[in-house]
This record gives C-alpha cells, sequence and structure tokens, in this order.
C-alpha cells in the first residue's frame, strides 16, 4: 500500500518526538510538583503557553475557551471579524466569504450572554494582545506596537486630536488593496453604534484603532464602509502544501473519487499534519518573493519587508508570537518526557464567536497526532456515566472510561434561537454551562493529582478566599492576587496542598472567578474532590493597556514594558510556595 505524504511526515514528527507506539499510557515513574495552572479565555491561552513553556513546574494545563492554535485563530480573524472586503475594494460595499458569518462590519460580538463585546471593546482586546506580543498586522522596525509610519509622538495627542486629524501615509502599497499604490493608508477611529459589532458611518468615530491602518480610497481622511483595513501576516503564497501542488494538479485527482491524491489536505482533527489548506505557510510552498505589501519593486519602500532575500518571510512579530506563545507550536517541538508529565483538560463552545473552537481543535488534533490523543466528549453530560447522562452531577463522572486528556465541546447542535441568545455554546455559555465548565477542570484536576487529601473535614471550619497582594519588585508595586484555601486548613496544619493557578480572561477581574468555588467548599469537605490551593493571580492593567496583560512579559505600547510574566514565576510563585502550605515535588511510581 502506497503510504499517503501526511502518514510520512507523522511518521518522522513522532519518531522525533520519541512516541514509540503512539500509545496513551502513563510512564511508570513520574514526577509530579502538584501545580497546575488554567484559565479562561486569555487567561486559557496563557496558561497553555506557560504550562508548556515551563513544563517542569506543572504537572495538568486546563485551558477553558481559549485559542490553543494561533495559525487557525489568525485564519478565522482574518476571513471574519478583520477581513470581508472586496478585491478590488468598493466604497460602501462589502464581500464576505459564504462561509464567514461576520465580516469587519458585521462582527459577531457573542451576544450580551455570550461573552460578547462592543466593537470597541474587540479593538481593545487586539490592541492589548499586540502590547503583549507586538503588532501582528503590520510590521514596523522602530516600534513593536504601531503600524509603519506612524511616530509613537502620536500616542501622545488626545483621542479626539488623533481622530480628527489622521496620519496620512502615501503610495502605501498592498497587492490585494492597493497594487498600483494610487491610494494613501491613514490612521483611523472607530466607534460603538446601536447595533452590537455593526460599523454605522452616522456615528462619529471617536476611538483610534492603533495597530492598523485603513485604505482611504475616496480621499476623505476617515474610513468609510468598504474601505479595507490592512492585515500582513507574511508574503502571499500558494497555500497548497510541500508539495507544492494543488489537489486538482496530483496525479490521479478526481473531484469525486480521489480528490485529494496525496493526502495532504489539512483537517484539524482528522489530519492535523496535513498542510494544504493550512492557512500558515509551510516549508516547500510556492511563494512570491515580493516583501510582505505582496508587490514587486517596492524593497525601497519604508512600508516593505522582505522582498528579494530569497526566503519567505512573515511579519517578524508574527514569527516571534508562533515560536513563543503559540500552544500548538511549543507541543510540537516539547521533548517527549515533559510531554509525558503533563496532563490535559480542554472545553470550548461549538458556537464560540472568536473561531477559539476550530483553534483549540486544532491543538487537540495534533496531541492526537503526537501519541496523545483526547477523550473527545460533546456536551457535559457526556462526562457522566452512561446511566447518568440525563443530569450533570459531579458525584457521576464516568473516571473509569474517560482518556487521560479530555476535550469538551458544549453546545446543542440543534439549539433554539432564544437558547443561542442565552449563550448555549458561546464563549462564555449558559448559566449552566458556565458552572459545569468550573465543576469539571477541578473534578479533573481532583482526579488527576495522586495520594490525595481526601479526608472528610465537614465538622472543621469552611473554606476562605482572601484579597492578598505579593511585593513585586520587578513591576515596582504590591501586586494583588485571590487565595482560596480548602475547608480544615487551619486546623490541620501538618496538611499540604497542591496549588491551581486560574488565570481570568480580558476585561474580567481576578475576583469575577472566585465565586465558583463556593461549590467546590461542600465537595473538599465531604471528600468527594481533594483539597487543593487555588490562586487567582490578577491580569488587569496598569497604565500600560486597555483590557488584560496577558500575563506577558510586554513587547509594550509608549510606557516601559512591564514583565507580568516573570513577576509570576519569580514572585507570585515563590511567595505562594513560602507563605502557605503547599505540596513539594515527589516522584511517584503509577500502577
Amino acid at each position: 500500500m502506497k503510504r499517503t505524504l501526511p502518514l510520512i511526515l507523522a511518521s518522522l514528527l513522532l519518531s522525533a518526538a520519541g512516541c514509540g507506539d503512539g500509545s496513551n499510557t502513563e510512564p511508570r515513574t513520574r514526577r509530579y510538583v502538584f501545580r497546575a495552572v488554567g484559565g479562561a479565555s486569555m487567561g486559557a491561552i496563557t496558561a497553555t503557553q506557560l504550562g508548556l513553556r515551563y513544563s517542569h513546574m506543572f504537572d495538568i494545563i486546563v485551558p477553558s475557551g481559549g485559542g490553543l492554535d494561533l495559525s487557525r485563530m489568525f485564519s478565522y480573524f482574518s476571513q471574519g471579524m478583520l477581513g470581508g472586503f472586496c478585491q478590488p475594494p468598493e466604497v460602501g460595499r462589502m464581500c464576505r466569504a459564504p462561509a464567514q458569518d461576520q465580516d469587519y462590519e458585521h462582527m459577531n460580538c457573542g451576544g450580551p450572554n455570550a461573552g460578547g463585546f462592543d466593537r470597541t471593546s474587540m479593538f481593545k482586546a487586539f490592541q492589548d494582545m499586540f502590547i503583549a506580543y507586538g503588532n501582528q498586522a503590520l510590521f514596523n522596525p522602530e516600534h513593536p506596537y504601531l503600524p509603519p509610519g506612524v511616530p509613537v509622538s502620536w500616542l501622545a495627542l488626545s483621542r479626539a486630536e488623533r481622530c480628527q486629524n489622521p496620519i496620512t501615509l502615501p503610495a502605501f502599497y498592498d497587492a490585494e488593496f492597493n497594487p498600483e499604490g494610487k491610494y494613501s493608508a491613514i490612521t483611523y477611529c472607530e466607534a460603538d453604534g446601536p447595533l452590537r459589532g455593526v460599523f454605522d458611518p452616522s456615528v462619529p468615530p471617536d476611538f483610534p484603532v492603533e495597530i492598523t491602518l485603513a485604505i482611504d480610497l475616496n480621499g476623505n481622511g476617515r474610513r468609510d464602509s468598504g474601505e479595507p483595513v490592512l492585515l500582513r501576516t507574511g508574503e502571499r503564497f500558494d497555500d497548497v502544501g510541500v508539495d507544492g501542488l494543488a489537489d486538482a494538479d496530483e496525479p490521479g485527482y478526481d473531484p469525486l473519487e480521489n480528490p485529494d491524491p496525496h493526502g495532504d489536505d489539512y483537517d484539524a482533527m482528522a489530519n492535523p499534519l496535513g498542510t494544504e489548506g493550512s492557512g500558515f505557510y509551510d516549508e516547500g510552498e510556492p511563494y512570491r518573493d515580493f516583501g510582505i505589501d505582496g508587490v514587486a519593486g517596492t524593497r525601497e519602500s519604508i512600508w516593505d519587508f522582505g522582498e528579494g532575500n530569497g526566503r519567505y518571510d512573515f511579519n517578524p512579530r508574527v514569527l516571534r508570537m508562533a515560536a513563543m506563545f503559540d500552544p500548538s507550536h511549543l507541543v510540537r517541538n516539547l521533548p517527549r518526557e515533559e510531554l509525558d508529565r503533563l496532563d490535559f483538560y480542554v472545553d470550548v463552545g461549538i458556537r464560540d464567536h472568536l473561531g477559539f473552537r476550530w483553534s483549540s481543535e486544532g491543538f487537540v488534533g495534533l496531541m492526537g497526532a503526537l501519541g496523545r490523543p483526547f477523550d473527545i466528549r460533546d456536551g457535559f453530560e457526556m462526562l457522566m456515566t452512561e446511566d447518568h447522562r440525563d443530569l450533570y452531577d459531579i458525584h457521576h463522572i464516568d473516571w473509569q472510561n474517560l482518556g487521560r486528556d479530555v476535550f469538551v465541546r458544549y453546545g446543542k447542535p440543534d439549539a433554539t434561537p432564544a437558547e443561542i441568545e442565552a449563550g448555549d455554546g458561546g464563549h462564555v455559555g449558559t448559566y449552566d454551562q458556565v458552572v459545569y465548565r468550573f465543576w469539571s477542570i477541578v473534578a479533573y484536576i481532583s482526579h488527576h493529582w495522586p495520594d490525595g487529601d481526601y479526608e472528610n473535614v465537614e465538622h472543621l471550619s469552611r473554606a476562605k478566599v482572601l484579597d492578598l497582594t505579593y511585593p513585586s519588585t520587578i513591576l515596582g508595586q504590591d501586586r494583588q492576587f485571590y487565595l482560596y484555601l480548602p475547608p480544615g486548613y487551619d486546623e490541620r496544619p501538618e496538611a499540604r496542598y497542591p496549588v491551581l493557578y486560574l488565570m481570568h480572561g480580558i476585561g474580567m477581574e481576578a475576583t469575577d472567578l472566585t465565586a465558583a468555588v463556593l461549590f467546590t467548599d461542600p465537595w473538599m469537605a465531604e471528600g468527594t474532590l481533594q483539597k487543593f490551593i487555588i490562586v487567582f493571580p490578577d491580569g488587569r492593567c496598569q497604565d500600560d493597556c486597555f483590557s488584560g496583560t496577558f500575563f506577558a512579559n510586554q513587547m509594550g505600547r509608549d510606557k516601559p514594558p512591564r514583565r507580568y510574566e516573570d513577576s509570576f514565576f519569580q514572585e507570585l510563585l515563590p511567595y505562594i510556595d513560602a507563605n502557605f502550605r503547599t505540596r513539594p515535588p515527589l516522584e511517584i511510581t503509577l500502577p
């Protein structure tokens, strides 16, 4: 039998990773450090990449509703809420792809009960990401955050001044929207209209977008409907796979009988190592060495980068983010012995308006190709034993038949419009789904730490949540966090506890997650869950961003970049271990 290309790639990748037969068995002995890291949304992305980059410091990673494959996430954004412009562009007209439910002027912001934002809140989220990781839309060699041609002094102006007096950059070439360079690019502002997520040209714009530019087709100095905004992740290429051939050019192609002769079409779950249609450049795919503006002969333009250098060029900020912070890239390069130390629980809504379902599936599918297949459950009730699937109950989770790594996709495929409006399958979910998300996380963590403390302590003091600070020399301030101490902590001075670090989402506060532990307390007291400490770090901005820090060592905007990641590892974790009775690392022989 002929081996297809993805099988060959999988064989090479698994061999390089030391996967052996690809079985999903536990190592015989395992070192536990008794720390887990997880989070929601922004916190999920951060927790996963930190857990993988500092894999020796954690046992369990539990991302809830996050983008775990950045190439899939950026592809979704560029085709959806940051795309949909006509080619060639037209004032007053959008050309959304049929498969998309949104475009730049009609953002699906998730609705009031689905974790949604308004338009300006969405832009703030992108701005915070770019403050943390650098500008992923437009590369500026002189500044990590601003588009090329925009001086940092512009940020010192008031919002009104920036909206009333945009910067104009003539002959800003772009292969998609300005190939002849006859239009200028401009800084521009946005506003929230009466319809959530919908661009309304009648509303005066008052919020500077800052991170990208618009092509000013009619030359009036403001962005009008249909005028495209720019997103350049790299040079233009043909996404046909590393064989360099589109399906129709592969020998033996037949649209019905043999639509993918080389077997290289990317599918997040069925063929995660496929390179055709992956949405990201793979070595060997044809590309145009015209620089990231995509236009030949503009090498001398200060807006271009990489033309004629004989290699494919990404926006360097995109390449940095992919190499350092993309969970799917990190897990590919993690030594097998480190990967085998980690357990994973992932959940995501089937209607997540940020596209996190697709990026989570990309991560889960890749893990399967690496020899760590997830147990996929569609709905929280499917975690229960077969005789209890009519009602979610933490006491009846089917641990005997659940796999080591678990992926839950929540939401009813046939939900009614009213249920969808209430958040079913959304970024946050309905009230019940929110509760089940947290319950399942703590239950999974409890089950996966060995030799846990399940003693009944219902006669002792209840759990407590403390509002505390730790001194941060790195950040130059006392930094807030919340701490959950399990029931009986004060009366049992000999007991030591594992720790879960749980990171909140963008626009949230650490205290927003603490209410969920009210449900955890009685289960720990009665012995259904083992007892552990939960730390809720603060991911809010100081004066350096808008809605959230991504817990990152920032690239920066107009203030000196702050080192939130360093503070987390070098100050908060040691502070917790020094001041509370955390469980020390231990080598354990497993059955």
